[in-house]
């Protein structure tokens, strides 16, 4: 009776300790996946910073670069459902982090 339950996992995986992580966050019913949340951040004055954020926010699945001052730049993604785009946005930030954190640390001036 009734659909399938919602299940919600988050984890943190730390790509440099200390300075660099990744925080990723789920809900799915089943199989599929409704909401997602793949985020890098990096330690900037001892707060951990988003530095560029994956989701499906708003209703589509898209990418945000956060910068310092608080700008955003935001990319419609499209590589299948949200299911693909969720396991795509984890690859991307765990290929390419250490390009969006030097990004991030000249935008700072550090």
């Amino acid at each position: 009776m009734g659909g399938p339950r919602t299940v919600e996992r988050r984890w943190i995986e730390d790509l440099r300790t200390g300075e660099v992580r990744l925080r990723c966050s789920y809900q799915r019913q089943g199989k599929r996946v409704v909401l997602f949340t793949v985020q890098l951040e990096a330690m900037h004055n001892d707060i951990w910073q988003p530095v560029v954020r994956y989701d499906n926010a708003h209703g589509f699945c898209h990418r945000d670069v956060l910068h310092p001052e608080g700008a955003q730049d935001k990319t419609a993604v499209f590589v299948g459902d949200v299911n693909t785009t969720f396991t795509y946005a984890i690859s991307d930030l765990k290929a390419n982090w250490h390009g969006y954190w030097q990004a991030y640390l000249k935008e700072i001036g550090a």
